[in-house]
């Protein structure tokens, strides 16, 4: 109706809002106080820049020595504030505002992308719990059949022993009726004792377990800690992601040196594997003196436990669970995985699983951990089951050491310190790139990789760190140390320090450090 009443008046699309025409009515607002909408603004004060009506003059301006009528302020403003900076200044007010408006849609849209994300996060992490929780049921279920197996076997047993027993008795019994000769009675009589004792030892072993039942004994633990939690996580509202930008350089500046030896050490330390705890303690593994320390803050020995043979390599499961490769150099009946906890200062061992190969590297995501043997990499539940052997490479020995894994889980890291070979692979095993490079070979058997928690890939041989891209194709930095053979590598995302443990040397290393983006 309006195009055919009003074809003279101008029409503007809804979206084009911007450049709408601003009528005369609406214009005459721009007189108006913004604190009292219904009254002019006459005048402006110059000690605290601000225009004025008569209102704002009697409540808040009355002792202000510099207020002129807008009338005479106006004369003297070309003067004081040039009309073309001012536009300029708006221009440019403007452009910042309309960017941040484009950023913060961007923002909202980054936002959803988040929240969708964290909500498959929570699906998953209740799923994982929800495998354990049926790994635990078929553990607890095995356990039950087990038992009740033996038990009924064993009630079956004593069964068949009191028939056969009741049976000869019978038969011992009925022949002393019999006139038989001296000797046979005789005979028959000692037999009878002696079935007549048998059956008193069997009923006292079976009156022993008479009413032998099972019970259910819920696991009061796993219960209060379900109940002690709130949630399955923190949401936390994060800061931007730039200081943790796996593509940012690790440059190391002050170095401070400890000594982690202990007085029941009978070698040097060689100082294979380092952790972190959620407390900010440090867990290591001594391969020379086949232990794992657990060193205080201030790198303090307080806690020590020994292991089988020697320990290659560890990571971390959770913030208190620490796994540790153990193995001989050939698959030996001690090879495996221990699985330790840190509580209240003490080292604590959980459960062992052992493998049928030599174990080296690990590496833990979701629920599964990665373990290398020398010659290929195998993907394990944690309960120790085999999912797959997902890359080898028997053309030498030592061509599968170090593994790690990054933090989202897409990408594995393989090393082989032999040949001084990294390569990456997808989660499924497919080789995506191979990087080799003199300063990744190793003198010893080391699993040379450490991939930090912020993402950082790190491969070290016998004189240096080296920093590699995280689609392992560039080495993007390299640190040289001055202690011959690093054994073990750790980047804490907290404190920003790097850690370093060596073949053959009581000292571990530990780096001040700062990040600098890579162009």
């Amino acid at each position: 109706m309006h195009k055919k009443l009003h074809k003279d008046h101008a029409v503007s699309a809804k979206c084009d809002g911007e450049s709408w025409y601003v009528a005369n009515k609406v214009d005459d607002t721009i007189e108006l106080c913004e604190q009292h909408t219904t009254e002019k603004l006459t005048m402006f004060c110059e000690d605290h820049e601000q225009l004025l009506c008569q209102l704002c003059l009697l409540l808040k301006h009355r002792q202000c020595s510099k207020v002129f009528t807008l009338a005479e302020q106006a004369k003297s403003n070309p003067q004081r504030i040039p009309l073309v900076q001012v536009t300029k200044g708006i221009e440019k007010s403007q452009k910042r505002l309309k960017d941040m408006v484009d950023r913060g849609k961007e923002n909202i849209k980054s936002l959803k992308a988040s929240y969708e994300q964290i909500c498959e996060e929570i699906l998953d992490e209740r799923r994982r719990i929800n495998e354990n929780l049926d790994r635990l049921q078929q553990n607890t279920i095995r356990e039950l059949q087990s038992i009740h197996e033996r038990l009924n076997n064993s009630i079956e047993d004593d069964t068949k022993r009191c028939l056969e027993c009741i049976s000869k008795l019978k038969i011992f019994g009925a022949k002393l009726k019999d006139n038989i000769l001296p000797e046979r009675t005789f005979i028959t009589l000692r037999k009878c004792i002696d079935q007549t004792a048998a059956a008193d030892s069997l009923l006292k072993s079976m009156i022993k377990n008479d009413g032998t039942d099972i019970k259910f004994q819920p696991n009061r633990e796993l219960i209060q800690c379900h109940a002690d939690c709130t949630d399955l996580g923190k949401i936390i509202i994060g800061e931007p992601q730039h200081n943790v930008d796996p593509k940012k350089i690790v440059s190391i500046e002050e170095k401070s040196e400890y000594n982690v030896r202990t007085a029941s050490d009978k070698y040097k330390c060689s100082i294979t594997g380092i952790c972190t705890t959620s407390n900010g303690d440090l867990v290591i593994a001594d391969c020379h003196n086949n232990c794992v320390k657990l060193l205080n803050q201030a790198y303090k020995v307080i806690d020590q436990v020994q292991l089988p043979t020697c320990p290659w390599s560890m990571c971390s499961i959770s913030s208190v669970e620490i796994a540790v490769t153990v193995s001989k150099y050939i698959a030996d009946a001690l090879n495996g995985i221990h699985f330790l906890r840190v509580d209240g200062g003490k080292i604590i061992r959980k459960q062992v699983l052992k493998m049928n190969h030599a174990c080296y590297g690990i590496a833990h995501v979701d629920a599964e951990v990665f373990v290398t043997s020398g010659t290929a990499l195998y993907e394990y539940t944690m309960d120790g089951r085999l999912v797959k052997k997902l890359y080898e490479d028997s053309t030498g020995i030592y061509r599968v050491v170090g593994v790690g894994v990054s933090p989202d889980g897409k990408m594995i890291y393989v090393t082989g310190s032999s040949k001084g070979m990294l390569c990456t692979l997808t989660r499924d095993g497919t080789v995506t790139a191979t990087l080799q490079d003199p300063a990744f070979k190793h003198g010893i058997l080391t699993a040379n990789i450490h991939v930090a928690a912020t993402g950082q890939v790190f491969v070290f041989g016998g004189n240096s760190i080296s920093q590699v891209d995280t689609v392992g194709k560039t080495i993007l930095n390299t640190i040289s140390v001055d202690i011959a053979k690093p054994a073990s590598v750790y980047f804490n995302e907290e404190t920003r320090k790097l850690i370093v443990g060596f073949w053959s040397h009581d000292n571990i290393n530990e780096f001040k450090t700062k990040t600098v983006p890579t162009f």
